[in-house]
């Protein structure tokens, strides 16, 4: 179902060897927004995306995908590729609660219900899903880009569970960073 895959658990990372380009300190050592590494400058100024980067067992994709910073392909892929806020450098808060509509007149391919959650800050139902009637990339998209838009750093209060409990997550919270 929707709402198990729109929120997962993010780990905080690893050192699994230099990347290339230069480092790139955080805000903090719980930022998972922020590239640890780029290269480049101005216009061909490229941040490498720090989920993607982790190994397949600590969530990422185990490849160093490495976006424009400029042309705000970072900003889109961190925000609706993997739902961390600009503006928080945390993952966007889920909807507080769901609900499935009925639509009334929907066209030929187009869901005759639609699945929406509601919003903590403005308290709106949001459409989570699209109203065709086919499978997409990343599901969350649709309430990541009301979150991107709404929230601005808000989150529901308690929502602070997000990081794998591992070793590297352990030890920041020890030094407590």
């Amino acid at each position: 179902m929707l709402t198990q895959v729109l929120f997962r658990f993010v780990s905080l990372g690893s050192s699994s060897g230099h990347p290339g380009g230069q480092y790139n300190p955080p805000r903090s050592a719980l930022d998972i927004y922020t590239p640890r590494f780029v290269r480049g400058c101005g216009t061909s100024k490229v941040g490498l995306c720090p989920v993607c980067a982790e190994s397949p067992a600590r969530g990422g994709k185990g490849q160093c995908l490495w976006l424009s910073m400029k042309f705000s392909a970072y900003n889109y892929h961190m925000q609706y590729g993997h739902g961390i806020s600009a503006v928080s450098c945390t993952p966007f808060s889920p909807p507080v609660s769901f609900r499935t509509t009925k639509r009334r007149n929907p066209g030929k391919r187009e869901r005759t219900h639609i699945v929406e959650g509601k919003c903590h800050k403005c308290k709106k139902w949001i459409p989570v899903e699209s109203l065709k009637d086919l499978e997409i990339k990343v599901k969350e998209i649709y309430w990541w880009k009301h979150a991107a838009a709404c929230h601005q750093g808000s989150h529901i209060e308690g929502d602070d569970d997000f990081f794998e409990d591992d070793d590297v997550y352990r030890k920041a919270r020890e030094l407590g960073l």
